[in-house]
């Protein structure tokens, strides 16, 4: 496990993995080769990443989940009455929307079933996505106005605290991203090649939406709280435990630097 990380981390960010990590990027290496806490777990299934935010947070609206399990062919044509997105129970990447059916929406089972490879865990070696459950979840889909997906928002939460905000644009081909601080002022850094986006306003609900991601990740030394804001209402997307792995490096190295000086790792060196 070790030698796997330090050879994915030389060849990603370039230089070797020291004994002491000191930047984020290093840290996450530190936790993905040495924490093994249950804690920790449940940021790598989709069901127990729910179950954490309605228990840390019961204020926060959490899209329904429709059905969960490992064969979809036994509710292939059940009608779901609502529009719909399809996920597996663990790992990034993968997702489909549709309404009323799965067949009827094009869903072809076949190249569903390409998404329990497991590659985060088998491949890379992220341990929290080893202890999920298999197969698939469908939940109802959060509403928004133009039907389209809604922005995504993306808390970094040391130790109950949020130190650094990420937006996505919607899921597209082309995903554009910009940090900010909690005060909502714009960083000139960006992260793995992605297309620095224009700086947008402040969402109004922004205090609310930081006190929801400082509650649900209190018990964490660090944990990333995704959450969606539609139609002025707060969502609960998930908890990521390594973004990105920790293998895209940053534009600028002092970023990387004061990220990981917020970081006390629970489990110690």
């Amino acid at each position: 496990m070790k030698q796997r990380r330090q050879i994915l981390f030389k060849k990603w960010i370039g230089h070797p993995l020291p004994d002491v990590p000191t930047t984020f990027t290093e840290k996450i290496q530190w936790r993905i080769i040495r924490d093994r806490r249950e804690l920790l777990a449940r940021g790598g299934d989709k069901l127990s990443m729910k179950m954490h935010a309605q228990t840390a947070d019961p204020s926060i609206a959490i899209p329904r989940t429709l059905w969960f399990g490992e064969d979809l062919s036994t509710v292939y044509e059940r009608n779901w009455r609502t529009d719909w997105v399809l996920k597996p129970t663990t790992g990034s990447g993968h997702n489909s929307f549709g309404s009323g059916s799965l067949k009827d929406s094009g869903i072809r089972l076949d190249e569903v079933a390409g998404w329990n490879e497991d590659t985060l865990s088998r491949v890379h070696g992220e341990w929290a996505y080893s202890q999920a459950r298999p197969g698939y979840l469908i939940e109802e889909r959060i509403p928004t106005a133009d039907g389209e997906s809604p922005l995504d928002i993306r808390f970094f939460v040391f130790e109950g605290k949020v130190q650094v905000i990420q937006v996505d644009t919607p899921r597209s081909n082309v995903v554009r991203r910009r940090f900010y601080t909690p005060e909502w002022m714009p960083l000139e850094v960006n992260q793995g090649g992605k297309i620095l986006d224009d700086v947008r306003p402040a969402p109004a609900t922004l205090a609310l939406m930081i006190d929801h991601a400082s509650r649900i990740g209190a018990d964490f030394d660090f944990i990333r709280v995704d959450l969606y804001e539609a139609l002025g209402k707060i969502w609960f997307g998930e908890i990521t435990p390594y973004p990105t792995g920790g293998l895209d490096p940053f534009t600028d190295p002092a970023f990387d630097q004061k990220l990981g000086s917020y970081w006390n790792l629970a489990v110690k060196l």
